[in-house]
């Protein structure tokens, strides 16, 4: 897990000031000629920049269930990023109260050629369990994960759904306070997604924090009592789930008419 600073004396769990992420991106210098042939093949590039997200401010409370909105390349998996600490802000400032659990594409982290048993040890460690408490956890974790009987095989012959529920089930073990996802609270087939919707819900009944970034809101239906919905790279609105729907659905629609009136011109 991210090293993370925590301020316990911090009233909100997780408080955003005036923060900006600037993404840079390679690109290859263009032309022809022998010059810049020699530049393409050295690997010669320019870097630009772009603001994903900048003068955000917002604050999540103890006990919340926001749901982060927003169109394709809207910010939203930084925005997570940024509240977990695995990015560090080009501006302002985001600070913790507890540690965050970054359920953030956490099937990169196993290594294929390691058994089932290894790679629990290895994205154990990495979400900040001790191999004491990670052996404690490994019953409820392979059987939640239905591998109990693949415990030690190798799993490069794994699907990408059981290499989820995997992933979920390891990450559930933390026991975090704050939760921060990106898709991942639900995984798998029907059946096991029904199951984390009420894994999840036991934990926001006993007190914990999530932050969900979701293209399918109804996934998780009923978890949400707040939205965040970001665009242009800032947050153009902040209150009750229905409202940054409907706002959500007219952003749409403004996209999907500025891409035909594009068509037409063209």
């Amino acid at each position: 897990m991210a090293r993370q600073r925590l301020d316990p004396d911090l009233e909100s769990m997780l408080l955003f000031t005036d923060v900006g992420i600037n993404i840079l991106k390679g690109r290859r210098r263009q032309g022809g000629g022998r010059r810049h042939r020699l530049r393409r093949f050295v690997g010669e590039q320019s870097r630009t920049g772009s603001w994903v997200l900048r003068g955000v401010s917002t604050q999540i409370a103890a006990g919340e269930s926001v749901a982060v909105l927003g169109l394709k390349n809207s910010g939203r998996t930084e925005f997570l990023r940024l509240a977990a600490g695995t990015l560090i802000p080009d501006e302002g400032v985001v600070r913790r109260r507890a540690q965050v659990l970054p359920m953030i594409d956490l099937g990169r982290a196993f290594g294929r050629g390691f058994t089932v048993r290894q790679n629990i040890y290895l994205l154990g460690g990495l979400l900040g369990l001790t191999p004491d408490k990670v052996e404690s956890a490994l019953p409820e974790i392979v059987e939640t994960a239905r591998l109990a009987p693949n415990i030690d095989k190798y799993l490069r012959g794994a699907s990408a759904l059981t290499r989820q529920k995997l992933a979920w089930a390891i990450a559930m073990a933390v026991n975090a306070p704050v939760v921060v996802a990106d898709e991942m609270l639900v995984v798998g087939d029907v059946e096991f997604r029904k199951r984390c919707l009420a894994h999840a819900e036991r934990l926001r009944t006993a007190g914990t924090t999530f932050l969900v970034s979701t293209d399918v809101p109804r996934k998780f239906e009923g978890l949400f009592n707040r939205a965040i919905v970001l665009h242009n790279g800032g947050v153009v609105a902040d209150g009750a789930l229905a409202d940054g729907l409907a706002l959500l659905r007219e952003l749409r629609l403004a996209n999907t008419a500025a891409g035909t009136e594009k068509d037409d011109i063209r």
